[in-house]
C-alpha cells in the first residue's frame, strides 16, 4: 500500500550521487576515509499494514495506516556498509527521536573518530535542524563531514536495506510478543551486525 516517489526525483542528481558515493567507497578502500550511513528507524509491536488483498475487477479498499500508538522505540544507527565487519555505532530511545537526541549522538560519536568520516543522510527535519547547523563546524574540525542526499532517493542511503533485513528477517514473530522481549531481541541484533548479522554490499 506503499505509494513509490520515485517519479519525483530528479534523475540527473541521483545519478550524479551514486557517481560520488563509488568515488567515496573508492577512497575508503584506500584507507584514505571512512563512509558510514546513518538513519533512524521505528520498531514497534503496532505497525502499519503495507500489504492488502484487492479482488479483481473491484474497486481499491483504503486501508489507513494506524498512527499515534504508544509503546515501541526508535532507533539511530550508523553504519559502515562497507567498512571491515560493517560496524554498526547505535542509540535506541524510547519513543520519537528528536534533533537534541540526534546532535548529541553525533556528537559522541565524532570525538572516538580516529580517521575522516562522511557520514549520508536523508534531508529529513531532524538532519536539518538548525541544533545540526550549529554544530558543523565543531564536527568537521574532528573529521566528519555529513553529505545529504536528494530527496526521493532513499535506495542511495545503504542502512534502510539494514533497517529491512532487521525488521523482515532477523526479528522473529514471537520478538513481538512483548514490549520489553522487542527490546531484547532489538538490542541483541544491533550488537551482532558485522559478526552473526551481515549484508553483501556490492
Amino acid at each position: 500500500m506503499r505509494r513509490s516517489l520515485r517519479q519525483r526525483r530528479d534523475q540527473l542528481l541521483f545519478g550524479f550521487f551514486q557517481a560520488e558515493l563509488a568515488l567515496l567507497h573508492e577512497a575508503e578502500a584506500r584507507g584514505e576515509l571512512a563512509v558510514y550511513y546513518g538513519d533512524e528507524c521505528r520498531f514497534s509491536r503496532h505497525a502499519p499494514v503495507p500489504y492488502a488483498w484487492q479482488v479483481r475487477g473491484q474497486a481499491p479498499v483504503e486501508l489507513p495506516a494506524e498512527r499515534g500508538q504508544t509503546g515501541g522505540c526508535s532507533v539511530l544507527g550508523l553504519w559502515q556498509a562497507k567498512g571491515v565487519g560493517q560496524p554498526l555505532v547505535s542509540w535506541r530511545v524510547e519513543g520519537a527521536l528528536t534533533a537534541a537526541v540526534f546532535v548529541a549522538a553525533l556528537d559522541e560519536w565524532s570525538r572516538s573518530l580516529s580517521q575522516p568520516t562522511v557520514l549520508v543522510l536523508d534531508n529529513a527535519a531532524l538532519h536539518r535542524a538548525q541544533l545540526v547547523e550549529q554544530q558543523l563546524a565543531t564536527w568537521r574540525a574532528r573529521g566528519l563531514q555529513l553529505q545529504f542526499l536528494p530527496a526521493y532517493c532513499p535506495e542511495l542511503n545503504r542502512i534502510e536495506l539494514l533497517w529491512h533485513r532487521c525488521k523482515h528477517y532477523w526479528l522473529t514473530p514471537p520478538d513481538y510478543a512483548t514490549e520489553e522481549r522487542l527490546r531484547e531481541a532489538l538490542d541483541a541484533i544491533l550488537q551482532q551486525v558485522g559478526k552473526r548479522y551481515t549484508i553483501t554490499c556490492a
